[in-house]
Formats: C-alpha cells, sequence, structure tokens
C-alpha cells in the first residue's frame, strides 16, 4: 500500500508539472517578443533562439506521459472497483501525449489536430486527479488552473496584434552561388503578430506599449485557413523577391508579363456578368495588352465612356472574345472604365538555388519581401551594398519593383526602435505612423526599390 502511494504522488507531480508548464508556456508565447533586444547580432537574432527553445513544449506531454505511465503501473495492481477506469485513462493520456509530442515536432503544420489532443488530455488528467483526490481536494486546484486557462486562453471575438521581432534576412534566405565566400551585410526585415484576443490580452494592452485590441471580421477565415493564406502569401513573395533582385543586379530578365488578369468586379458594372476573377485580358479591340498600364492608356486613350470594346482574355487556360460597355469614372467623367480591379499577370522564370531558413516564429505573410529583395540583391552583387549600415525594413515586394504597404506599421516601427538599427525603410504611405510610434527611430520613406539603394549610396 505504501509503494502505491508513493507512485501515485509521484504521478501526480508530474501531472501538475505539465500543467503549470502548459500555463507558463502559454504566457511565454504571448509573451515571445519581449526579450528581442536582448539577444541581437547579425549572427544571431531572436527569432533564431527561439527555433531550438520551442523545443522545451515537448517537456508538457513528456510529463504528463511519464506520469499516466506511472499510474498505470498503479492500477494494475489496484483491486478496486475504478481499476478499468483508471486504467483506461491512463491509456488515453499516454496515447495523447505521446500524439502531441509528435504533432509539437512538426510546428504549426498541426495546430489544430493538437489543440484538440491537449484538451482531451487535460481532460483525462482531471478525471483522474478527481478520482485519486476527491472533490474537495481537488475543487480548488481545479478552480485555480481552470480560472488561468480561462484567462490566458477563451476566445473573445478580437483580435491583438503586438510587436514581433526582427530577422536578418541575409541568414533568413541564401544563395547557392559559386562565389567567394564573403560577409553580407546586416538586413533586418521586422515581423508583427497577429492572433485571436484573450481576457488576459486587456492588461497586456494597458502595460505595454504597440498593443492593440480589436473586434474581430465578422467573415474572418479559420485559423487553419488564414495559416494556409499566410504561408501562400509568404512562398509568393520569396520567389518575387529573388526574381526582382535578379533583375535589378542586371544578370537578365526573370519577370514575364502575361497579361493584366482581372482581381475584383464592381457589382452592377458593365463588366458585372461578364468578366469573371482570375481572367486575363491579353488585348483590348485587338490591340495586345502585356501588363496594367497599357490596358489604361488604351483606355484613355482610344475609348469613350459608354463606349463597348472587344477583349481577348484568357480563362482557365481556354482563349475567349467577350464584348464589354464601359461607364465614366466615378472620379472623372471623360475617363472610361469597365468596372474592375486589375492586377498585372506573370510568371517567373529563375532558376536560382536560394536556401530558406525555417522560423518558427515566421508563420507567413509577404511583408518580408522588400528587405528579402534587398538581401538577395546585396549577396548577388560584389560589394555590400549595405555600406556597413545596419538596415532594417518592411513592405511587400511589387513586380515593378515597386514598394507596397503592410499592416502593423506602428508595431513593427516600435519593434526596430528596440533595436540599433541605423534607418528603417517605410512605405511612404506608413511613414507618419511609423514616426508616432518610434520617434527617435531614423524612419524613411520609401516608393521603389530603387528609392532604397539611392537612400544607402547617398548615406
Amino acid at each position: 500500500m505504501k509503494v502505491q502511494v508513493m507512485m501515485s504522488k509521484q504521478s501526480n507531480r508530474w501531472y501538475y508539472s505539465g500543467l503549470i508548464g502548459l500555463l507558463v508556456a502559454v504566457i511565454a508565447f504571448q509573451l515571445i517578443w519581449l526579450p528581442a533586444p536582448y539577444v541581437m547580432s547579425a549572427q544571431l537574432e531572436w527569432i533564431e533562439v527561439i527555433n531550438w527553445l520551442y523545443y522545451v513544449l515537448l517537456l508538457i506531454p513528456l510529463c504528463w506521459l511519464i506520469g499516466a505511465w506511472l499510474s498505470w503501473r498503479q492500477t494494475k495492481s489496484e483491486q478496486t472497483a475504478k481499476r478499468e477506469v483508471n486504467s483506461f485513462l491512463q491509456i488515453i493520456i499516454m496515447a495523447g501525449s505521446a500524439a502531441l509530442i509528435v504533432l509539437l515536432s512538426q510546428p504549426l503544420q498541426y495546430l489544430a489536430a493538437a489543440a484538440i489532443l491537449l484538451a482531451i488530455v487535460i481532460l483525462a488528467i482531471g478525471l483522474t486527479l478527481y478520482y485519486r483526490l476527491g472533490v474537495k481536494r481537488l475543487l480548488w486546484r481545479g478552480l485555480a488552473y481552470a480560472l488561468a486557462l480561462l484567462v490566458l486562453l477563451c476566445p473573445t471575438g478580437y483580435n491583438v496584434t503586438y510587436p514581433g521581432m526582427t530577422m536578418n534576412m541575409n541568414s533568413y534566405a541564401q544563395l547557392q552561388l559559386a562565389q567567394d565566400e564573403r560577409t553580407n551585410g546586416w538586413i533586418d526585415g521586422v515581423l508583427v503578430f497577429e492572433r485571436p484576443a484573450f481576457p488576459i490580452d486587456w492588461l497586456y494592452e494597458k502595460l505595454l506599449q504597440q498593443i492593440v485590441v480589436e473586434k474581430a471580421a465578422e467573415n474572418e477565415p479559420s485559423i487553419n485557413e488564414t495559416y494556409r493564406q499566410v504561408v501562400q502569401m509568404k512562398n509568393n513573395a520569396n520567389e518575387l523577391a529573388a526574381a526582382v533582385a535578379w533583375q535589378q543586379a542586371g544578370k537578365g530578365q526573370a519577370i514575364y508579363y502575361d497579361g493584366v488578369q482581372v482581381a475584383a468586379i464592381m457589382t452592377q458594372s458593365p463588366a458585372d456578368g461578364v468578366l469573371e476573377a482570375g481572367d486575363i485580358i491579353t488585348a483590348v479591340n485587338q490591340v495586345e495588352i502585356v501588363h496594367r498600364d497599357e490596358l489604361l492608356e488604351y483606355m484613355s486613350g482610344y475609348v469613350r465612356p459608354g463606349e463597348e470594346v472587344e477583349l481577348q482574355l484568357l480563362r482557365q487556360n481556354e482563349r475567349k472574345k467577350v464584348v464589354v460597355g464601359t461607364m465614366p469614372a466615378s472620379e472623372d467623367e471623360q475617363r472610361p472604365v469597365l468596372g474592375i480591379a486589375v492586377q498585372d499577370a506573370y510568371h517567373i522564370d529563375l532558376e536560382l538555388d536560394v536556401s530558406l531558413a525555417a522560423y518558427i516564429a515566421h508563420a507567413g505573410g509577404p511583408s518580408h519581401g522588400a528587405m528579402l529583395t534587398l538581401a538577395l540583391y546585396d549577396q548577388l552583387t560584389a560589394a555590400d551594398v549595405t555600406k556597413g549600415l545596419h538596415i532594417a525594413g518592411t513592405g511587400t515586394i511589387e513586380v515593378d519593383g515597386s514598394i507596397g504597404m503592410v499592416g502593423g506599421i506602428p508595431q513593427k516601427a516600435y519593434a526596430v526602435g528596440r533595436t540599433d538599427a541605423d534607418v528603417f525603410f517605410v512605405p511612404l504611405a506608413g511613414m507618419e505612423a511609423a514616426k508616432a510610434a518610434a520617434p527617435h527611430l531614423n524612419i524613411v520613406g520609401v516608393e521603389h526599390f530603387e528609392d532604397v539603394l539611392s537612400w544607402i549610396e547617398q548615406h
């Protein structure tokens, strides 16, 4: 009997250790950006350290696995009516904990499945402790733990945005080129975190600068769908950055225009019901159209509002001809429009081996595109493009080399402001917001990749 009591206490300690570890891990995840300035060099940044720290999480299900194994050994020798129930619960905890170790070893890929398993394992642990301790002894502990989880993880219908951390783009992406080894410049992209808000985030918002809690959109996609979208945007940004850098470095053409893609259609416009999102316009009135500017120039110069135009287009790889009317633009009655939003359709033909680091804290998104382009350009040229400066920046990279607007500018400026960066490049439209968030930081608004190169050359 004494041996059974000792094994029971030991397994309880393992269960409590895992539960307390989970609470600590949740808080650490929510405040993961705070230590960033204290681990900072061109060779090693905080985002790289997180890759190693992440695997400490595996200790949590490991504690539960050990506790369940000890408890299962104990139940085998029990001669009580609860034996079968206890044994079943321990098997659930062991199987769930082992599965969690496997899922957590693949960061972010199986987040939904891991969350469901986590809930099942915690419930099984709670029932195990209930059978072992009884209601009175478990009540205050269970209530305290449940309250802590509610404060830390209860959904609220709000989103929180808070500062992220910088990452050296020359460490993130490296070209495999047959050239002499050399030291590349320190070029930082910067992340911002956005996730569902929990009750604790209102306290963080009061205590910590640049944390913003806002109502979530009604049609917001699921976490899994959001993750899929941001990963795709990151992949697209990586590919485009490599192509733009290749062309900017004078290595040859890598981006080829295919026409003008229909991105959206205005309701009750001439194009409504005629064109479809995704259509690629290749000619207007038999005049070849390669990219967006050519379409705008032709419509302004050769078509009057109310006239019809014949469009040649590609729809799901099929060639079609359609006739579409026009209407006056709302801001200029003399300018004809079809009632569509368009973007350049293009493909990239570039055989370039780029090795990309996998950062757990960098789930996705396109906002690193401009600085990634600069880093790859730095690697493609003989000299150090940065001129010895510590450069940081944000903004998407577009096909024509322009730098697009991104979200979270104040939070990104605040994050960069905590480092010793010499300059922070932001899209021109976000410069005032960045200055308000980090007034001591040297902030430069840019519209094109050439603006970045020009500023560095002058300074």
